[in-house]
């Protein structure tokens, strides 16, 4: 059996299913139903993520699946590559799969995933049916304001009508 890290102001629902060496960074919300799975080798999670419900985040490899800051895992999203990066949104039912990495500032659209050995670079917008790639040319800064509000929102309501894991 694993151990469970919390960073002080990290906010886990206690009805999240977390099994093995798992790190939570500061500020970091795992939302109600979410999967945090380190089945081979450790999950570390940096700050002031968003993991919604339902995602699900599993470490096959032997190696730590490194989850950077800020990044936004929305409703029924898995990640099960070797890490990504920071500033990503990884939208419904996306997945970044196999041995794959994800740079910083990247957004996998809905249903879209990663090749199973492809590193994505920074700043790539995965889209469509066939899926596409484009290079992201929007500011990072108006994400960043509203990711923050989001975070704030939820460390005030989730607490109010969840029960919460606390911190050691």
């Amino acid at each position: 059996m694993g151990r469970l890290h919390l960073a002080p102001r990290a906010l886990v629902c206690k009805n999240a299913v977390i099994e093995g060496d798992v790190q939570i960074g500061n500020g970091t919300v795992v939302h109600v139903g979410a999967s945090i799975i380190a089945k081979s080798g450790p999950i570390v999670i940096g700050a002031n993520n968003i993991i919604c419900e339902r995602a699900t985040i599993i470490n096959n490899h032997s190696t730590p699946l490194m989850i950077g800051d800020g990044n936004l895992l929305e409703t029924d999203s898995r990640i099960e590559g070797r890490g990504i990066g920071h500033r990503n949104i990884v939208q419904v039912r996306s997945k970044v799969t196999g041995s794959s990495t994800l740079g910083n500032n990247c957004v996998v659209s809905a249903t879209c995933s990663t090749e199973p050995t492809e590193n994505v670079p920074d700043n790539t917008v995965l889209y469509g049916n066939p899926q596409s790639r484009r290079t992201r040319v929007d500011a990072d800064t108006d994400h960043s304001a509203v990711h923050i509000k989001h975070l704030e929102y939820i460390h005030e309501m989730l607490p109010r009508y969840n029960h919460i894991i606390e911190a050691e």
